[in-house]
């Protein structure tokens, strides 16, 4: 099966894993060492299943940091054994272990479990005893120590005490430093030239096999159950230079059928990583599209005039009658005329097919959708495509045009200049969006065209103004 080689920041940056029981605040101190709300956070347990990760200091240094799920008893959860590997996967590759405890509920059985299972990976340990937010909170350490680890900190997450000292703890147990870190180690959202993907789609279509197929690994729990996946899990890698970070995403359904504060916490970050993306992979499922819940995730895209591909996975599942592909494509297009521009394209995540070209589509829409007009070309096109086809008058006056300029890229975004404050007819705004398209070649991206009046400039008078009289003091 074709595949990416992940290069994220494992190649040369320290991995420190924050590992323990379910609602321990692990996300919540994930959220607190990384300086943004990214990892979901509910007092139900068992809220984080994937790993998720991002750069950041401790102790002035850059590493690796990794949130994972919590460790329940097995046949605690349906996903417990799933779980339990992930973290275990993560904890084998981890320099440092944060082993986050409850401090307000105490030395439990299960700690004392989790503290011989995290003795085994070899690994230096701090024990973080974390919800400790009352003075004194010392004196509650004591039965921590128990656990065998030298190193045991008490903090609040939430409150944001006792950080100091945890990042003095980790610094004084984190290996020296090899190396400088390379390229794809220093990825961050906001550094320019990343082109970030989300992967979004209804629950249970292939969204978190696709992200495994990308990057050539298991980064994303995949099960038959659907709303697995509820965190917005970040995978960073590098590609013929590019650099892309892919966010696969919770799948989202209609607000009317969101009945549990989790998946709404869920659904709300999805709607947030597809209202940040460069570009939205849609996925469809070949056997069951296009439904209502497909047409609602693509409108999310829509309202944030996202550039979107849509991708049918499971292609190898599609009926071998003839023509049965062509007329899914075409009833794909119909139900998706809100947004033409969108590119098509059959694929099978789980066997790989066609996944390769996933990332040139990429590419080439993400290319057109930066694009930037010189003006002096803007307004030869306009020119001809107004002498070709002339603009119907509006409320009996005829419509004038005068220029046109780029306001913005990522879509790309025009003002059209003319004498009227009303709007062109919907069908001539159809014909000069459709005529720019093929002129400049974005056929694959939202186009914005705002149509305003031109301020009127003042009339310059031609009389003289007239001398006035001074009154003698």
């Amino acid at each position: 099966m074709w595949y990416l080689r992940l290069m994220t920041s494992t190649t040369s940056l320290l991995r420190v894993a924050l590992v323990g029981a379910p609602n321990a605040g692990k996300s919540t101190l994930f959220n607190r060492l990384v300086g943004r709300r990214k990892a979901l956070v509910h007092s139900q347990p068992g809220m984080t299943r994937d790993i998720n990760e991002e750069v950041c200091l401790l102790d002035g240094r850059r590493v690796e940091l990794v949130d994972t799920g919590g460790l329940f008893a097995p046949g605690d959860s349906i996903f417990a054994d799933l779980v339990r590997e992930r973290v275990l996967k993560e904890a084998s590759r981890a320099a440092l272990l944060i082993f986050m405890v409850d401090g307000r509920t105490g030395l439990t059985s299960q700690d004392q479990t989790l503290a011989q299972l995290f003795r085994q990976t070899g690994r230096p340990v701090v024990v973080a005893v974390n919800k400790l937010d009352v003075p004194g909170r010392d004196d509650q350490l004591t039965e921590f120590h128990e656990l065998g680890f030298a190193s045991v900190v008490a903090l609040s997450a939430e409150h944001a005490l006792g950080l100091d000292e945890l990042h003095e703890a980790v610094g004084a147990l984190l290996p020296a430093e090899q190396g400088e870190p390379d390229a794809a180690a220093m990825v961050q959202t906001s550094e320019p030239g990343v082109v970030r993907i989300a992967i979004a789609g209804r629950p249970n279509v292939g969204k978190s096999s696709l992200l495994n197929a990308l990057v050539g690994e298991d980064r994303s729990m995949v099960s038959e159950i659907a709303g697995t996946t509820r965190d917005a899990v970040d995978s960073r890698f590098i590609r013929g230079g590019t650099s892309y970070i892919i966010v696969d995403t919770a799948g989202l359904r209609r607000k009317g059928r969101v009945v549990e504060a989790p998946e709404a916490l869920s659904v709300m970050t999805a709607r947030r990583s597809i209202e940040r993306a460069d570009v939205v992979l849609l996925i469809m499922d070949a056997t069951d599209a296009p439904t209502l819940q497909d047409l609602h995730v693509a409108g999310v895209a829509d309202e944030h005039t996202r550039p979107l591909i849509v991708l049918l996975n499971k292609w190898d599942l599609v009926r071998n009658d003839e023509g049965a592909g062509d007329r899914l494509m075409a009833e794909v297009r119909a139900r998706l005329k809100f947004a033409p521009f969108a590119p098509l394209l059959s694929i099978s995540a789980l066997h790989g097919a066609r996944v390769d070209r996933i990332l040139p589509l990429v590419d080439e829409v993400h290319e057109q959708a930066c694009r930037k007009l010189p003006t002096g070309r803007l307004n030869n096109w306009l020119k001809k495509a107004i002498d070709k086809h002339h603009a119907p008058s509006v409320a009996g006056k005829e419509l004038k045009f005068f220029y046109v300029t780029q306001r913005r890229t990522n879509p790309p975004a025009f003002a059209v200049f003319t004498n009227s404050a009303r709007t062109p007819h919907f069908s001539y705004q159809r014909y000069l969006e459709n005529s720019l398209r093929e002129h400049f070649g974005l056929t694959h991206t939202p186009v914005i065209l705002e149509y305003r009046e031109r301020p009127r400039r003042a009339k310059l008078s031609t009389t003289p103004p007239k001398k006035t009289r001074r009154r003698p003091v």
